[in-house]
């Protein structure tokens, strides 16, 4: 059991001398990239106040005209689903059509065959 923790014990000391350089680089990396970090990070804060402000002040116009143009976009809509239901009701008549012509064929014949009366004076 000692064995086995000495063993782990020197894999890990190899483990971190392999690591060092690795960290080394990522320190380099880092310092290097520090002043190009520090100028977009301080251009992205003045370029995030201002869109900020702008997005702001869009919501607040968005928001004032949803609310003016709500009630006229609901009527709307009240007319369009009303439309609606009339014409799928008259679409249920569709099917009575060639009966409706027959009855007005057969009323013409009727009225053909009627004897007209004589106007008086």
């Amino acid at each position: 059991m000692l064995t086995f923790l000495f063993l782990c014990a020197v894999g890990m000391a190899f483990a971190g001398l392999l690591a060092i350089p690795f960290m080394l680089f990522g320190l380099l990396f880092w310092v290097i990239t520090l002043p190009f970090r520090l100028f977009f990070g301080l251009f992205g804060l003045f370029f995030s106040m201002f869109f900020g402000i702008i997005r702001v002040v869009f919501g607040i116009i968005g928001s004032i005209l949803g609310l003016v143009l709500a009630p006229v976009g609901l009527l709307v809509l009240a007319v369009l689903v009303v439309g609606g239901v009339i014409v799928g009701l008259l679409s249920l008549l569709a099917p009575l059509v060639p009966v409706a012509l027959l009855a007005l064929l057969v009323w013409a014949i009727y009225r053909l065959g009627q004897r007209r009366p004589t106007p008086t004076f």
